[in-house]
């Protein structure tokens, strides 16, 4: 019996039968994915919508609006003119301006408390930390304005030899 199937009739069948075992597989288990990939794709995308037509008018003659038109600049008013502080001359702040500013705080901090080595230790904490700039800063200039800031806030009295005059 096996003598009258031919390699061809074989191979025909066994193709066939794996060609029906996987199409029953793959719209078994996988249907959406084979219908998506069966999916004729369009060919163009117009750039028209579909409801447009030759008989509908998707958008008219550009003109300007009524009462506009172009202006000299001289005529345009955006704000008004108020200074704003800056200059050309502005500089911007340093490393001796975030020492003042702390300073400052440091003396109000001290405005109720009567103990001056704690003040002056915390003073020279601050100035420490300010070392890294001190070719940057000029101390002198910083503790000026400082002496007087605090003349009139602390508690107690600092004499000229007991500011720092030097990191």
């Amino acid at each position: 019996m096996l003598n009258t199937i031919s390699w061809q009739q074989y191979l025909t069948a066994i193709i066939l039968l794996s060609a029906a075992w996987y199409s029953y597989i793959g719209l078994r288990y996988y249907r959406n994915e084979v219908a998506a990939w069966l999916k004729i794709k369009p060919r163009d995308k117009s750039t028209v919508p579909a409801v447009a037509n030759k008989f509908t008018v998707v958008m008219g003659e550009a003109k300007p609006d009524t009462d506009t038109g172009l202006y000299p600049s001289e005529e345009l008013i955006f704000s008004g003119a108020e200074s704003d502080g800056i200059s050309d001359q502005t500089l911007p702040l340093g490393p001796g301006d975030d020492l003042l500013a702390e300073a400052k705080a440091l003396v109000d901090a001290y405005g109720d408390n009567d103990n001056k080595n704690e003040f002056l230790s915390f003073l020279k904490l601050l100035l420490d930390k300010y070392e890294v700039f001190r070719d940057e800063i000029s101390l002198p200039a910083v503790i000026q304005p400082l002496r007087e800031f605090a003349d009139s806030r602390l508690p107690f009295r600092l004499k000229e030899t007991e500011w720092p005059l030097t990191f």
